[in-house]
């Protein structure tokens, strides 16, 4: 059957699973998946950070020995060493500040007076990952009058979690999942899975009476103070991997704890499911708008590395650069700038240095 029709049968089954054959690069990327509530001046901010790769230049002093008139002299040389590292850049926005577009998720127009009000006492908002808008496959996922940001600038951010009226969790992802031709549901995982535990301690697993996971439970949301709430990593590849090989555990968006078994059946057919951003269920806050059809999966495989952006050094050769006539020496060139470390403005107004370490000098 033609893909175009059968992605156009999964819009009108909004409760459907989707076909087997539904290309999910035809939708474009999932929306970033947002739980917002009002701070208390009133104002819905989105905060966070981006994660960036830089090139900083390394200076160091060595002691070589180098040949004057047939005698060996030490002298002192400064080396100039390029080294990659990653940094963060602080994100604090009001939606307004995006200066994008705002609309519920069955297409009405919001202002943004409108979309802020919907949200301020707390609820879930999907935002575009790339700035343009979001395929209505992805926004089969949630409730009809969710608010749906279409807006640069989220692309690589990180939402903060925990404190406040920020949720107490990561962000998940949102994402889609289905059979290959062989009956195996593959999944996007790390090759760098976090900590198995992460903090959690599966021997003290607790459930309520309705099956939902409570305090020492594997889908616990962050209420005792031994969690480890680290978890964002920027190493790692991401890897497709059959999910029945991949430890999880699988939810309904309200907490109840679903079998393996039941999850793999499911997915089978082609679903799109909710990826806790850490080992823990993620916070409701999250989940508010989803449709109880929507898988939750929580797994340290499934926390796939985080998109950083790119403001490396491109190591090209320069195409200027003349050749050298044998017996000539090059002019030498400039002194390089010494970074003896980066100056990282911290939240609170103050600053922190990150020292340098020293690299591998690149030839």
């Amino acid at each position: 059957m033609n893909p175009s029709l059968l992605l156009s049968a999964a819009l009108l089954a909004p409760a459907a699973p989707l076909p087997r054959d539904t290309n999910p690069t035809e939708t474009g990327p999932a929306p970033r998946v947002l739980a917002l509530k009002a701070d208390a001046a009133g104002a819905v901010r989105i905060i966070g950070t981006v994660p960036t790769k830089v090139t900083v230049t390394n200076t160091y002093f060595t002691i070589e020995q180098v040949m004057v008139d047939g005698k060996p002299v030490q002298r002192q040389v400064q080396k100039n060493v390029d080294q990659d590292i990653v940094t963060t850049t602080y994100l604090n926005k009001s939606l307004a500040d995006f200066n994008g577009t705002f609309a519920t998720a069955d297409g009405k127009p919001l202002t943004v007076a409108e979309a802020t009000s919907r949200v301020k006492n707390g609820a879930t908002m999907l935002a575009s990952a790339d700035g343009k808008p979001i395929a209505k496959t992805w926004l089969r996922a949630v409730g009809a009058d969710t608010v749906v940001m279409v807006a640069d600038g989220l692309s690589h951010a990180q939402p903060q979690f925990g404190g406040g009226t920020l949720p107490t969790t990561p962000a998940p992802r949102l994402t889609m999942l289905g059979a290959d031709d062989s009956g195996k549901v593959l999944a996007p995982c790390t090759s760098l899975p976090l900590n198995p535990n992460g903090g959690v301690y599966y021997d003290e697993m607790m459930l309520d009476g309705g099956g939902r996971a409570w305090k020492g439970g594997r889908g616990f949301r962050g209420d005792i103070g031994y969690i480890d709430y680290g978890a964002q990593q920027y190493g790692g590849k991401v890897v497709n991997k059959p999910l029945a090989d991949v430890k999880f555990d699988a939810y309904d968006v309200t907490g109840k704890l679903i079998p393996r078994t039941a999850a793999l059946r499911q997915l089978a057919a082609g679903g799109m499911v909710v990826v806790a951003g850490n080992n823990q269920m993620p916070d409701e806050a999250y989940l508010k708008a989803f449709h109880r059809d929507v898988l939750v999966l929580v797994g340290p495989e499934l926390v796939v590395p985080n998109p950083i952006v790119d403001q490396t050094k491109k190591k090209t050769a320069d195409p200027k650069a003349l050749p050298v006539a044998p017996g000539v020496n090059p002019p030498a060139p400039p002194l390089p700038v010494i970074q003896p470390g980066i100056i990282i403005q911290g939240r609170a107004g103050g600053n922190v240095i990150l020292p340098v370490a020293p690299a591998v000098e690149k030839k």
